[in-house]
């Protein structure tokens, strides 16, 4: 769009610094205020002096320390089973170098003050503040206002006063290691050249707290173990006696030998039970059959006897003899079917049933006799049953016998559960006590050494004396104060110069300049001497504009 105008008219000039300007307004300001330049660079000045004057300076001093390196493998073997020979890393002992046991300890063994140890900035100007008639009416007020409960978590004035001390040294003491080394400094800061004998006096006590600690956990540890050591004798003895009485009760003192007896003589019992089972079996049976075979058996027997023809049936049959002759001699005359013939022979016929009726021969005279077999046989029953008696005690009282043997090796696999048991208890017992025993030689061993072995952490150089403080550099410091000093009065004179917004012939010459400058009229101070006779005094500086 053309035809309109912009709201801020663009000035190529804006876009780059005009050094020579800036030159020209710097010079005029410093013309124009070199008074107050003046003032303020003596003041800066002044204040670098008072704190030259008022903070104490500080000096350092170093302490080399040596750590045992983590690849000597030699001494790690040698030293591998004595306790006190072990080592912390190098970092933590780093920070238990500068912890506040040691730090307490040669405070006390030093004597040292307050004024004796490093201050950061801030906590001495505090300090300073406490210490000044402003401060303790300050606290005085507030604490008449606003008194403290009593209670004995609030500090003393003593125990602030060591409190603030050792906050203090604790700041002032730092240990560095060496990059890529096992070499570490010890550096204290103080006030006075005394650092050199306060760092050796922090490397002596933190080597000292270091042997003295470990002799501590040494003894301790003896203690510990010892205690331990008795308590596990005290049990192994208590158990044994438990063991002694327990096989004692048992029979034990062969430990098994006697049970291994017990199940023999069990076994071969076992065997005669079994045996006397069988016979007294074999006993029953064989009782049946003899009982079976006497009751079939008569009690007596007929011994002898005499047997003759019979009389009666040899006269029957001599009839019948003589009937069968004369029937023969009367089929001579007659026919069978005749009347006599028949006749005679029912005769023969009833002749021949008397004759079948009579034995053919008869005892004339018996003798009866004791059956020997039916005595044997009641001998043998009476043999058997006695056997079978006697067998049958002998069961019983076999039975009863393994039975309680019986009884006796069912107690046997607990017997071996308890006696396992006991016995797993003393090893376990007599290893505790033997490794006890072992750690607490050790243990015996770094107590008594603990305090003349070779430390881990050796001081390879002590702290050489300083020469002059680190802080403050006077020289470095005014020289410093000075530059600082006129630069600030130079950018304050610059600043006042342009709040004032004060007309000179560089502001009016240039083109946005508020007023047309017409000429520049230069100074002359001899006119002016002259003009106002006053030869003392300065005319002001500036440039006079139209």
């Amino acid at each position: 769009m053309t035809g309109l105008t912009e709201a801020v008219p663009y000035r190529p000039e804006a876009d780059s610094f005009d050094l020579r300007r800036a030159g020209q307004v710097t010079a005029f300001a410093i013309a124009g205020h070199r008074r107050l330049i003046l003032a303020i660079a003596a003041l800066t000045v002044a204040l670098v002096g008072l704190y030259i004057l008022v903070w104490p300076p500080v000096y350092s001093a170093s302490v080399t320390l040596s750590a045992v390196s983590d690849d000597d493998r030699q001494r790690e073997s040698f030293y591998d089973d004595w306790a006190v020979f072990r080592r912390n890393a190098l970092k933590d002992e780093m920070i238990f170098a500068t912890s506040g046991p040691v730090l307490k300890q040669v405070i006390a063994d030093q004597r040292l003050g307050y004024g004796d140890v490093y201050h950061p900035p801030l906590r001495y100007l505090t300090w300073l503040w406490t210490q000044s008639w402003p401060g303790q009416a300050w606290r005085g007020t507030k604490d008449a206002l606003f008194p403290r409960a009593p209670s004995r978590y609030v500090p003393s004035a003593q125990a602030a006063d060591r409190a603030r001390t050792l906050d203090d040294f604790r700041t002032g003491v730092a240990m560095v290691q060496i990059p890529d080394s096992h070499i570490a400094l010890l550096t204290v800061r103080g006030p006075s050249p005394r650092v050199a004998e306060i760092a050796d006096a922090v490397a002596a006590t933190y080597i000292a707290q270091r042997r003295a600690r470990f002799a501590d956990e040494a003894r301790q540890a003896h203690a510990a173990l010892e205690a331990e050591a008795d308590r596990a004798r005290a049990d192994l003895r208590l158990l044994e006696a438990r063991m002694e009485r327990y096989y004692t009760q048992n029979d034990m003192l062969l430990m098994f030998e006697k049970d291994k007896v017990e199940i023999g003589q069990f076994l071969s019992q076992q065997a005669e039970l079994d045996a006397k089972r069988t016979a007294i079996a074999a006993a029953q049976s064989e009782l049946t059959t003899v009982t079976a075979q006497l009751s079939r058996e008569p009690k007596d027997i007929l011994a002898s006897r005499l047997v003759q023809d019979n009389p009666v049936a040899a006269q029957l049959k001599q009839e019948q003899a003589k009937l069968v002759a004369a029937r023969d001699a009367l089929l001579v005359r007659y026919r069978p079917d005749s009347p006599d013939v028949r006749d005679m022979d029912d005769q023969i016929a009833a002749i021949g049933r008397q004759l079948a009726g009579q034995p053919q021969r008869g005892v004339q005279q018996s003798n009866i006799a004791r059956n020997g077999g039916y005595d044997a046989l009641r001998a043998r029953r009476a043999a058997l049953q006695a056997q079978l008696a006697g067998d049958r005690a002998g069961l019983a009282t076999l039975s009863a016998e393994v039975g309680a043997r019986r009884a006796v090796i069912d107690r046997i696999p607990q017997k071996m559960k308890d006696s396992h048991d006991l016995g797993r208890a003393h090893d376990m017992l007599e290893k505790t006590y033997l490794a006890l025993q072992d750690k607490l030689m050790t243990a015996a061993v770094t107590a008594a050494t603990a305090q003349s072995a070779p430390s881990a952490i050796q001081i390879v150089e002590g702290a050489a004396l300083p020469d002059k403080a680190d802080t403050p550099q006077t020289k470095l410091l005014l020289i410093a104060a000075i530059i600082m000093g006129l630069g600030a009065g130079v950018v304050a004179a610059v600043l006042i110069d342009l709040m004032q917004d004060r007309a000179n012939r560089y502001r009016l010459s240039q083109p946005d300049a508020p007023f047309p400058l017409i000429a520049v009229v230069g100074q002359d101070r001899a006119y002016v001497r002259r003009l106002y006779d006053l030869p003392a005094i300065a005319t002001e500086q500036g440039s006079s504009t139209a």
